[in-house]
């Protein structure tokens, strides 16, 4: 059985921002940058605003949704198809920044100083480089 289920997401950023989930056209989920306040030692988090990649692929995860997994493997080994992925930007929203490379955020070079985690697709941590992992502000007293 070959079928096709569009999926979506809309999403704003910064300290008012949100991002809703879409099944077909019906909204699904939401998460709202005030639900993520400060927690212990971690800041609030805003909706991120730094060049992201799209990964589709059947990870799944009981963080998000209980997974049943019994009824599941009914149809496990399993093929994903997909169609076409189509990204949209607001043309209206003066905020946006058409880049890869915004000046808050400047990849390229981050990305030009670690090629190896960027160009292997067999790497699934940062133990198999020669890197360390990435420090944030917010722990192993890196300072931002």
């Amino acid at each position: 059985m070959t079928a096709y289920q569009k999926y979506a997401f809309e999403y704003t950023t910064g300290d008012d921002g949100f991002i809703t989930w879409y099944v077909g056209d019906s909204p699904t989920w939401s998460l709202y940058a005030d639900s993520i306040g400060p927690n212990g030692n971690i800041g609030a988090r805003k909706i991120p605003e730094e060049p992201m990649s799209v990964i589709a692929n059947l990870g799944m995860s009981n963080s998000f949704a209980a997974i049943n997994l019994e009824e599941l493997q009914k149809f496990f080994p399993a093929t994903m198809r997909i169609d076409y992925i189509r990204i949209y930007q607001d043309p209206d929203d003066d905020n946006q920044v058409l880049s890869c490379d915004p000046p808050d955020y400047p990849t390229t070079e981050y990305i030009r100083k670690h090629p190896e985690p960027y160009a292997n697709p067999n790497l699934t941590d940062w133990k198999g480089t020669k890197y360390d992992w990435p420090k944030n502000s917010f722990m192993n007293d890196c300072k931002s």
